[in-house]
């Protein structure tokens, strides 16, 4: 490899339409600045002009728009002898001359089948910066910290990249894999997200995050169309990362539930990690319990409600590291996996178990509610919230076979259990304990986006057309004095 000086790097940006053009050629601008011999390469479906010394290819790999991305594997293919380094990006991701720098310097000490990998950042209005590659089921894997010369590294488990980089002989490495070079395709990503992730998902790489400097690889995501809304803070992500650290030099429990992804596209069903506070499920626990037990605990944003009404939690967190966020409010975390778990709490008591969106991600669904019912004091509730696999657009897949759809009718097949209300509410009457409310709805989507209106046919059909409820049931016997001022929940009727 060259001093970083001498290096030939070549850039390919994908760039469609012009919305972005006052960002492209700053990106451009401070590509040109570098102390490096560079060639800027646009992909555009339409002639831009960009200035002197930069090369615009036009034209689409195929007729759907998004699978101009695609067009730089051919870039990279025809000039693999020709560079030291190789950048993919979109035309809002701006990389400094240290993101390179401090690539080079842990790439010397990787393994041949790692790749250093980059986080987006954003800046909201008030300066906060956030990261909104952060959010959904993503998590870090607690078993892959890893020591590289004098640094540590890690795998977090999004691997969509908007922007990677690869040196010359990573690049050659990637097509003798026979996996680099290939057509316009979207799996378990879109095909826009598809084009800049493939590198790691299907060329044998493996992307790693360094641990010990990440500010040095974070990339300024300049619309800042997520900031506030999507994705954790900077600051919450070092408190993540130093967990990360303590968990490795043994300071710190490392522990994880369960499985909690799927075998579907684009990660649908798997547990999300930094969801809620939903206000359905605020409606439906009881206000006036005291000692409550939440399954499958994520980030803590609904246990740091229920600390504020005056519980006192306890939780299985999804693993030791979203656990220590989620204790921060004074949440007692049990740090083990979830059988281990529910075995060391058998004696304990719980005015309400809280189980969300956990129990489909089991082979057996029904040891949740066994073990939990167990921990409930007479007259005491237990609330599951769940995906609805009856929701009309899935059932009617899941019945014909068609698409994925056809991977629910196993859980070895898709990773997911899909029972309905009713089978929860069938095993819960026989374990005592009787439905006394439920609530039908459909969670916002990604980015805070409504939910689909399916034309409006949603309130003809009610729980045909949600996607996910709540279950309250109450177990027979002494019932728990509540706040009398609290919304009885316990007499909403069911939704029919």
């Amino acid at each position: 490899m060259r001093s970083a000086a001498k290096l030939r790097l070549l850039v390919v940006i994908t760039s469609y339409g012009t919305d972005h053009l006052n960002y492209l050629r700053h990106i451009i601008e401070t590509y040109k600045r570098m102390a490096m011999d560079v060639h800027v390469v646009v992909l555009s479906e339409a002639p831009k002009d960009l200035g002197p010394g930069v090369e615009v290819r036009v034209g689409l790999p195929t007729k759907n728009p998004w699978s101009l991305p695609f067009g730089h594997k051919k870039v990279f293919a025809e000039n693999v002898e020709r560079y030291d380094l190789f950048v993919y990006t979109e035309d809002d991701i701006m990389a400094k001359e240290e993101n390179i720098r401090a690539f080079l310097r842990l790439t010397s000490n990787l393994e041949q089948n790692e790749i250093a990998g980059f986080q987006l950042y954003e800046v909201d209005s008030a300066g906060t910066v956030s990261l909104p590659g952060v959010h959904g089921p993503f998590h870090w894997k607690l078993d892959s910290v890893r020591q590289r010369g004098n640094r540590l590294v890690a795998e977090f488990t999004n691997e969509h990249s908007a922007f990677y980089m690869v040196t010359r002989t990573q690049l050659k490495r990637a097509m003798a894999s026979g996996g680099f070079v290939c057509n316009p395709y979207k799996g378990r990503f879109d095909m826009l997200c598809a084009a800049g992730t493939d590198i790691y998902t299907n060329c044998g790489f493996t992307k790693v995050m360094c641990l010990s400097s990440i500010e040095d690889f974070l990339l300024h995501h300049l619309p800042n169309r997520y900031a506030g809304r999507v994705g954790i803070t900077l600051e919450m992500f070092k408190m993540q990362i130093q967990t990360l650290i303590n968990v490795w030099d043994g300071t710190h429990p490392a522990s994880t539930l369960c499985e909690v992804e799927t075998k579907f596209d684009h990660r649908r069903w798997a547990k999300i990690y930094y969801g809620g506070p939903d206000k359905e499920l605020l409606d439906m626990l009881p206000s006036g319990s005291k000692t409550i037990l939440s399954i499958g605990c994520g980030c803590g944003a609904i246990e740091e409600k229920l600390v504020a009404r005056g519980a006192k939690l306890t939780a299985l967190p999804l693993d030791s590291v979203i656990g220590a966020m989620a204790a921060r409010p004074g949440v007692d975390m049990v740090y083990q996996n979830l059988r281990e778990g529910l075995n060391t709490l058998k004696g304990k008591e719980f005015d309400c178990v809280l189980v969300t969106d956990i129990m489909h991600l089991q082979s057996d669904p029904w040891e949740i509610l066994r073990s939990g019912a167990q921990l409930v004091v007479p007259g005491g509730s237990m609330v599951i919230q769940s995906h609805n696999f009856n929701y009309l657009p899935v059932w009617f897949r899941r019945t014909f076979g068609l698409g994925e759809m056809r991977k629910l009718r196993s859980f070895s097949e898709g990773g997911v259990s899909a029972f309905g209300f009713s089978d929860v509410e069938r095993q819960l009457e026989a374990l005592g304990f009787q439905v006394s409310g439920a609530q039908w709805f459909n969670r916002p989507h990604f980015n805070n986006a409504p939910p689909p209106n399916h034309f409006g046919i949603r309130k003809f059909l009610g729980r045909l057309m949600a996607e996910d409820w709540i279950m309250q049931a109450r177990r027979s016997g002494r019932r728990v004095q509540l706040d009398r001022e609290r919304k009885m929940v316990d007499r909403v009727p069911l939704e029919v």
